[in-house]
């Protein structure tokens, strides 16, 4: 009995749909919402899954913690509270290294509660203004402010969604006997663990291992280059008849009038 002849419709129906959600997300094909949705009506449509079982994701409480904390982010984000309270703290400090401390412990202690995204949001306006003030290249500092926000999140349940689906994992399959779900401290022994292992290393060795890169604004105007481009006006344009500067033509931002041609004539400079 070959291999092949043991696999039912199904089984190979559930391959192909893997193989697809692989290819397409890996070659960024259709975007991960439009793909896992052809998925799941694919599945739906050959009676693989039930029409319980396809809308059952949404009845999950993880998931709805997952969106209740992204709504809570995306809140904190357009108000002044963080604005305010990390003006006070980082706009004072002159040390990369105390800079360094200070910052990574904020943020992983707010990691722990709040979603990732938008606190990072929230903390790259500072980052980038301290490291102008102090000329420290911005290369040496936002990767730390990633690394502190993923090791804040590990530390509590609600800190990362990857936490919060361990825990739907073992609410609804009963991975381990007699527990109903993981307690939101859980994971802060270890989690703990891991922030101030992390830091001391970050402060260690980021001012050796990181790159100093120059800024990407700064980079683009040292690399700007100058084009010379010629524009007809024809006869049914609104430029038609006009001045120079009722043609709105000077100051311009980026560009510089320099020569009109007007039958054969050059007029220059304008």
């Amino acid at each position: 009995m070959h291999f092949f002849d043991i696999l039912s419709f199904d089984a190979f129906l559930v391959i192909a749909v893997v193989i697809f959600i692989i290819v397409s997300l890996f070659f960024n094909l259709l975007g991960a919402g439009f793909t896992f949705t052809i998925a799941i009506a694919v599945l739906g449509i050959f009676q693989v899954l039930s029409p319980g079982e396809m809308i059952s994701g949404f009845a999950n409480e993880q998931l709805a913690i997952i969106i209740l904390l992204l709504i809570i982010g995306d809140v904190l984000k357009k108000s002044s509270i963080f604005i305010n309270l990390f003006d006070r703290i980082f706009m004072k400090i002159g040390s990369y290294h105390e800079f360094l401390v200070k910052m990574s412990v904020t943020v992983a202690g707010m990691s722990a509660f709040l979603n990732n995204t938008p606190l990072v949001a929230i903390m790259m306006p500072f980052v980038h203004n301290w490291g102008k003030k102090y000329n420290i290249s911005q290369s040496k500092l936002l990767i730390p402010l990633s690394f502190a926000a993923i090791l804040g999140g590990c530390a509590t349940l609600i800190g990362t969604s990857t936490n919060l689906f361990v825990n739907g994992l073992v609410t609804d399959q009963h991975i381990i006997p007699g527990l109903s779900s993981l307690n939101i401290f859980d994971f802060t022994p270890v989690g703990v663990i891991m922030i101030v292992l992390g830091i001391a290393y970050m402060v260690i060795f980021s001012d050796k291992l990181l790159p100093e890169r120059s800024d990407l604004m700064d980079d683009l105007s040292s690399k700007s280059r100058e084009y010379i481009a010629e524009v007809k006006v024809k006869r049914d344009s609104g430029l038609h008849g006009l001045t120079v500067e009722q043609a709105e033509m000077r100051n311009l931002k980026g560009l510089f009038l320099i020569e009109i041609l007007r039958e054969g004539n050059s007029i220059s400079p304008v």
